[in-house]
């Protein structure tokens, strides 16, 4: 539950595909994937390597096979793919929780935003990594922070401004 790429900085709000095109394009600070890894995507991206996305018309939320044995080795890996989804949006949620900034209108300009934004990403990295007796997580309500296929699921004016991958 750690950050390894955070893209701060956006306006408002975009669709996940653009901004992820955008951090693949962007010059000096841009995502690159290490050999041997992937990240997830949902079924709207394309398929490309290193993206895994789910596939498509086959059962994929936990709550939909949880219980039940998959089906098809298909199941079995939208399955997965849901687990990790919830465990980026329980990573999300818990920076949130942690701190209230990012979870009401912001009152600076974007620059600022995107330096708290950082500066957050960073602070929850090290105190994931530092401080063992870290309690935060155990506090979370992962369906307090279901998201739809492209965006967290709060008001569009409490949207940070940013995009953020991670690490379990």
């Amino acid at each position: 539950m750690k950050f390894t790429y955070v893209l701060a900085g956006w306006e408002g709000s975009a669709h996940d595909g653009r901004l992820l095109r955008s951090a693949i394009l962007r010059q000096g600070h841009k995502l690159t994937i290490p050999f041997g890894k992937y990240y997830l995507v949902d079924a709207s991206f394309p398929l490309v390597s290193e993206f895994l996305a789910p596939y498509r018309a086959t059962r994929y939320h936990r709550r939909d096979i949880e219980g039940q044995h998959p089906e098809s080795s298909k199941e079995l890996f939208n399955f997965r793919h849901s687990s990790l989804r919830n465990v980026i949006e329980r990573t999300i949620g818990l920076l949130k929780k942690r701190f209230a900034y990012l979870r009401y209108q912001p009152y600076h300009d974007i620059d600022t935003q995107a330096k708290i934004v950082l500066a957050c990403s960073a602070i929850q990295n090290f105190l994931r990594i530092d401080d063992a007796e870290d309690v935060w997580e155990e506090d979370l309500v992962s369906s307090d922070y279901d998201v739809n296929p492209t965006h967290v699921n709060v008001p569009e004016d409490e949207t940070p401004n940013a995009h953020i991958s991670f690490t379990s």
